[in-house]
């Protein structure tokens, strides 16, 4: 049986008000001594998540926007395999810069995501602001990212995030409005994220397909994550850890073998993923 770990970044792995990780490099020194991918599971883009690697040292495929695009080096996909995958009908790797290939889980273009926004907010009177709308220097206010990298962070491929000001109420509005064109809302730590329907929980199962193919050996999953855009990666792992959070309460999840952990973000992150690896 081999092993497959997927984390959550912001409150899990990287400490939710400063972004430090320092506290979970034994467990990632750890994944890298056992030879264990550990997937970056994000809502982050592609162009934050590829620096982040970089300072990780994380050499290994990763899912950007909510499930939303799976993202591999050039020449590390294996497209024969990919093309067997038994959880998704249609598989198409495309290039994203020179150094990457993706698979896009939306079937909802971004120019059609932006637009529809727009028509909603002036249809229904809604009160809030996209990413698309704001400036660098207002997402890097809001998300507390330095401007270079709330630069990166606009740097959307398959979804667009809200910064909601409106009513619970006027958010299910949008929500049913959205579902007719295929899209949906999910709620993370500090945005409502309007995309296709996809998620974190097949991204992972896409992946733990690609592995399984690949190592021609069965896969074990953990997933890490702190907020209720991780209910899907959760719920379709084999070992989902809840990250305690210092802002928000633990999301619902529906496994019979959840496990919350006692300390916050990198801390939790750290003492559950030794814990996993100790395990036969």
């Amino acid at each position: 049986m081999r092993k497959l770990l997927f984390t959550d970044l912001d409150g899990s792995l990287l400490d939710h008000h400063d972004y430090d990780c320092s506290a979970a490099l034994p467990a990632i020194n750890k994944l890298t001594k056992c030879k264990v991918p550990w997937i970056l599971t994000t809502s982050k883009t592609a162009a934050e998540v590829i620096d982040l690697r970089a300072e990780l040292e994380n050499t290994y495929p990763f899912i950007v926007e909510n499930g939303a695009g799976i993202f591999w080096p050039s020449g590390s996909l294996d497209i024969e395999i990919l093309h067997k995958n038994q959880v998704l009908q249609k598989q198409v790797a495309q290039q994203w810069q020179d150094d990457f290939q993706y698979m896009s889980l939306s079937l909802v273009l971004m120019p059609e995501i932006l637009q529809l926004a727009q028509a909603y907010k002036k249809q229904l009177g809604l009160s809030f602001i996209g990413f698309s709308e704001m400036s660098a220097q207002q997402v890097a206010d809001c998300t507390g990212l330095t401007l270079e990298k709330a630069v990166k962070a606009k740097q959307r491929e398959f979804s667009e995030p809200l910064l909601w000001k409106d009513s619970e109420e006027n958010l299910i509005k949008l929500t049913e409005a959205m579902a007719l064109h295929g899209l949906q809302l999910i709620k993370g730590g500090r945005f409502v994220h309007l995309m296709g329907q996809s998620n974190k929980g097949l991204a992972l199962k896409v992946l733990a397909d690609y592995y399984q193919q690949a190592w021609q050996e069965p896969v074990e999953t953990m997933a890490l994550g702190d907020g209720n855009n991780d209910v899907p990666l959760l719920e379709a792992s084999d070992y989902p850890v809840i990250i305690r959070s210092p802002v928000n309460p633990a999301p619902v999840i529906n496994h019979n073998k959840v496990f919350i952990t006692q300390e916050n973000g990198p801390e939790g992150w750290n003492r559950a993923v030794l814990d996993w690896l100790e395990l036969d």
